[in-house]
């Protein structure tokens, strides 16, 4: 009878329980759909293994805490929006107090809370600075002409000193500003590759002083300042001064900000879970808010779109710190994946101790100031061993280094570029001093960057790193790697800037025992900058084409590498020039493996997400009104037609479109030439978010060849065109 209702109880564990959350609930119900809870903490509070919590749509503000509720292998907890309804974390509150005019274009109102982030129709205004920057320009990345330059004198001690002398330049003096910067807050790129928060001391003319930092270079000397109401002189910055809780804001296009929506950040976490196992938090929105575990294994973040998840704390004071970011801390085997970031200060996410996935993410805009972030500066920080970093998407990054990856990991199928804005050292890949061994970067484009794009670091504890199967170009530096018994196989790189495009170092480290084989790059050597006929590169080095030798251009042996398209041409020099590697180049299409990252005839494969962000999450946050006018019947506004995805594409490609009405639609394929090779849809079609796949076929069901082709939708009077391309 024991092991009778021990089954029963099992059978009714397996299933669980559902609690309901709805604003149109009450915590005095059960939680069903019928009579659901008001507060996602409400059912939080109650949850065990097998449970889950629907919330239905709406934007909630909680900051929901869960210590000590683990669920079980299959059995997890789960938050998660409801079937086809949309929910947002939101970490701002309306700005709703009377604001008077203050001087100049200039206006303030007392609050009754702080702020440390500022947004106005939910997108972000600037903390008011010198030298100015903003957002709608893009200026805020560019250090080179709106950071402050500086210099040290001959002071030998002057770093330790904490002293820099500003270097005026195109009508950026601090001297001639008439600004005291006495206890602002400088932010201080002071070394190649860190920048540092300090308050300022002391300020004399053009000279200032502040407490020393670790870690002092001589190579660089940039900074700005906030912290003071005197910088708040242009449109779209603002300032909250701690002492009276008065917010001053200088609006654009003087507008009356009475008249405007505006909101702080006044929120952290939504979600901070703490010593609970196999907890998963699915198809939520975030903005201005962000999740955290601490001492939680197993668990899962997917689904998820996050708006301004972190932002310093630099307006309340607070310097030498980190912002609350995306985290999790003291956990192992945890996963994020299908998410995107978005619009960050710090990093977009860290995850440290065990072993952790990444996956299908994508990353945008992340980290304009890059300050106080732990170890070397990253967008993205992985501690533990046996970490995976798989399909994501990366762009428009500010710190040193994209991606630390921890011990032992695997970073594959990834498209990272356009970064490393903050700070002068650094790569897309960065693997640090002893993260080598065991770690394997194979099938990602890294491209269109001022910084490397993989680099193993460290001399005699760097060493056993595997790199192979990558596409390296426009970067100041491909492929770098310090230590011994490396493994470089079968890599393309071409267009470096000034640097090698695979740099095998002879002078930290030796690379004893590194082999370089198969790889297809401009300029081979050891040395950063220095050609191969004078720097060899060390330990094993057979089967490569390198430009140095060949005096040629590697590009001319790919099929269409402008539009990222990097087989070798079936004449090429590259075809059957490899030797066999076993486990890595050793599937082949021929008489032996090809030089560099693809194979003739081989799998053409394209790295990043494989799905459509502006199409799953959008382009911006949607209002309120507009997220709270959603039902479960969800139709578009507008007509639109989406770019195909993949395109490139071989052989198969999504179209997705919107109908707001119900209406006769016709989606045509044509060549170039406007002949008809496909009518996919010819129907009357109810509204709603439609798709539909091409498997590069004609109406007769026969392939189609390679090349550029044009599909058209025609719904009503709607007609919209698109281009697309075939790869065989």
């Amino acid at each position: 009878m024991k092991n009778i209702i021990s089954i029963f109880l099992l059978i009714a564990f397996i299933h669980g329980r559902e609690y309901f959350v709805s604003h149109h609930g009450n915590n005095m119900n059960p939680g069903t759909i019928e009579l659901p809870l008001l507060t996602i903490q409400a059912a939080s509070d109650s949850m065990e293994a097998g449970d889950i919590c629907f919330i239905r749509q709406g934007i909630y503000h909680e900051t929901v805490i869960m210590d000590d509720h683990d669920g079980m292998e299959g059995l997890p907890i789960v938050f998660s929006s409801y079937e086809n309804e949309r929910v947002a974390m939101d970490g701002t509150v309306s700005i709703d107090s009377i604001w008077q005019a203050h001087s100049g274009n200039i206006w303030k109102t007392k609050l009754d809370f702080e702020i440390w982030q500022l947004f106005v129709n939910w997108e972000e205004m600037v903390m008011a600075r010198w030298p100015n920057a903003n957002f709608a320009d893009s200026s805020i990345w560019d250090k080179e002409n709106h950071w402050g330059h500086g210099t040290i004198d001959d002071d030998p001690d002057a770093y330790d000193n904490g002293t820099l002398i500003d270097a005026p330049y195109e009508g950026v003096d601090l001297a001639g500003s008439g600004l005291n910067i006495t206890n602002a807050i400088a932010i201080l790129n002071v070394g190649s590759f860190k920048t540092w928060t300090r308050r300022v001391l002391t300020h004399n003319g053009n000279t200032f002083t502040y407490d020393p930092v670790p870690g002092w270079k001589t190579k660089h000397h940039d900074y700005f300042l906030e912290g003071k109401l005197e910088f708040l002189d242009t449109e779209g910055e603002w300032f909250f001064e701690t002492t009276t809780d008065t917010l001053y804001f200088y609006p654009p296009n003087g507008m009356d900000p009475n008249e405007m929506h505006i909101r702080g950040k006044v929120q952290s976490y939504a979600f901070g879970i703490s010593n609970s196992d196999h907890v998963q938090i699915k198809n939520l929105e975030y903005f201005g808010t962000t999740f955290k575990f601490d001492n939680c294994d197993y668990a899962l973040v997917e689904g998820c779109n996050l708006f301004y998840p972190s932002c310093y704390k630099r307006m309340l004071g607070v310097v030498d710190t980190q912002p609350d970011i995306s985290l999790f801390t003291s956990s192992a085997n945890g996963t994020v994946k299908n998410s995107a970031f978005r619009y960050t200060d710090g990093s977009a996410l860290e995850m440290y101790s065990g072993s952790h996935t990444i996956e299908e993410c994508y990353f945008y805009h992340i980290d304009y100031t890059s300050t106080d972030l732990n170890g070397l500066m990253t967008t993205i920080q992985m501690g533990g061993s046996g970490n995976i970093f798989r399909r994501n998407t990366l762009h428009r990054l500010g710190a040193s280094a994209t991606l630390n990856p921890g011990d032992e990991a695997l970073i594959e199928l990834n498209d990272m570029y356009d970064t490393g804005y903050m700070q002068s050292d650094g790569a897309l890949i960065q693997c640090m001093v002893g993260q080598q061994p065991g770690v394997e970067i194979r099938y990602n484009w890294l491209h269109d960057t001022i910084k490397y794009g993989a680099r193993f670091d460290g001399n005699g504890e760097g060493n056993n790193g595997l790199m192979h199967h990558n596409v390296i170009w426009n970067v100041e530096g491909g492929i770098m790697v310090k230590g011994y018994e490396h493994n470089l196989y079968n890599n393309t790189a071409f267009d470096n800037g000034d640097k090698n495009d695979i740099i095998v170092m002879i002078d930290q480290g030796g690379n004893e025992g590194t082999i370089t084989r198969n790889n297809a790059a401009n300029k081979i050597a050891g040395h950063r900058t220095g050609t191969y006929q004078d720097y060899p590169v060390p330990g094993i080095y057979e089967y490569n084409w390198n430009g140095y030798e060949t005096e040629g251009d590697v590009k001319n042996q790919l099929l269409d590498p402008g539009n990222h398209d990097f087989r070798p041409h079936p004449d090429s020099a590259l075809v059957d020039a490899a030797t066999v590697v076993e486990g890595i180049a050793d599937d082949y299409v021929g008489d032996a493996p090809d030089l560099g990252a693809y194979e003739d005839g081989g799998e053409f494969w394209i790295p990043g997400i494989t799905w459509d962000v502006s199409n799953t999450f959008g382009d911006s946050f949607d209002p309120p009104e507009l997220l709270l006018s959603i039902n479960n019947n969800v139709i578009p506004l507008t007509f639109v037609l989406y770019q195909n995805y993949p395109n490139p594409f071989n052989p198969v490609t999504t179209l997705r479109y919107d109908l707001p009405v119900e209406t006769i639609v016709t989606i045509t394929f044509y060549d170039v030439m406007g002949r008809v090779v496909r009518t996919m849809v010819s129907t009357e079609q109810t509204a709603g978010y439609k798709s539909i796949r091409w498997n590069a076929t004609n109406d007769a069901g026969e392939p189609v060849s390679a090349g550029m082709y044009i599909f058209t939708i025609q719904a009503g009077e709607f007609r919209q065109t698109k281009k697309m391309v075939l790869l065989k």
